[in-house]
């Protein structure tokens, strides 16, 4: 995968192992995709159509033809994006695509703002006249006065050193500054959109990238045991746990009580929140919807350890 900046790095792939076992012929290319990336067969197989509309070959590869077509070069940003996928051949592989998508939608808002300002000049301080055609391309029906306005607006918010353009560090710093429920909202990304989660968890019980080899037990339709809880206070604790707990019906007050209660101690605060929202909701404490607050807070990894 591609290096968006010194300070994080796509996680690398193991094309070769899949490689060596799979075709897009052979029965077995879905699920040793999804063995390999540690994703689920539904999403894999969601994201194996998408990549097929992109103009994959019968070799399951996007070629240099195919990412030099109208259809993913013409916009600045698809192209932007797609050459962060591509491997040292050119090619784009369909376990790099699958780990890309896994990336953006694991990753905490920090590292997706990071990722964003890599992608609108390439990684470089953003000077105002190329913000300026930035925001042009996506406001398309905006006049130029209107884009002129906006862009010092912007500039005036974020460059307050007055440098005339707009580093990572500012550009970031305004992205967090941003009310964090629509940012959240807005950064969020879902491989399957939750009525097709929500449909795959009723109706396939071998929901699991292992599906070929075992079935898992139904652990949505559980209450999470005081150990799994544990597992996710220890992925959530240095992140914004507060979201989760608030998302999960605690207040303020409530949250400032139990950080009262365990002083400097972040995993302990964030276990007793799930905890006490065990122990209030009794039967209806379901792993299901621990699961579907922990992915709605973008806070994936954690989420799939409560995924059937």
């Amino acid at each position: 995968m591609g290096v968006y900046s010194s300070s994080f790095v796509m996680e690398p792939t193991s094309e070769m192992a899949v490689a060596n076992i799979s075709h897009p012929t052979k029965p077995n290319w879905i699920t040793a995709h999804a063995i390999s990336t540690e994703l689920s067969i539904a999403e894999v197989e969601r994201l194996w159509l998408r990549f097929q509309q992109m103009g994959a070959n019968s070799d399951g590869l996007l070629t240099l033809e195919a990412l030099t077509s109208p259809k993913l070069s013409s916009d600045v940003f698809v192209k932007n994006i797609l050459k962060y996928f591509k491997s040292s051949d050119g090619n784009i592989s369909f376990e790099s695509f699958l780990r890309a998508l896994k990336w953006s939608e694991s990753q905490e808002l920090p590292l997706k703002a990071k990722a964003i300002f890599q992608m609108l000049n390439n990684g470089n301080p953003i000077p105002k006249d190329i913000f300026q055609k930035i925001l042009s391309r996506i406001y398309s029906d905006q006049n130029e006065d209107e884009i002129r306005r906006i862009t010092n607006i912007f500039f005036n918010a974020v460059d307050t050193s007055n440098k005339g353009q707009i580093d990572e560090s500012g550009f970031v710093k305004s992205v967090l500054g941003l009310p964090r429920p629509q940012t959240q909202s807005i950064l969020n990304f879902h491989i399957l959109s939750e009525p097709m989660r929500e449909n795959v968890h009723k109706n396939l019980p071998e929901f699991s990238s292992q599906a070929a080899f075992y079935t898992p037990s139904p652990l949505v339709q559980q209450i999470p045991s005081d150990s799994i809880l544990g597992e996710v206070a220890e992925k959530i604790h240095r992140k914004d746990w507060a979201l989760v707990a608030n998302r999960l019906g605690f207040f303020s007050e409530d949250i400032d009580r139990i950080c009262l209660n365990n002083p400097g101690n972040t995993y302990k605060q964030a276990y007793q929140v799930l905890l006490n929202w065990k122990a209030r909701e009794g039967e209806n404490a379901k792993a299901s919807t621990l699961e579907r607050t922990l992915r709605n807070a973008g806070m994936v990894e954690a989420s799939l350890l409560l995924a059937p």
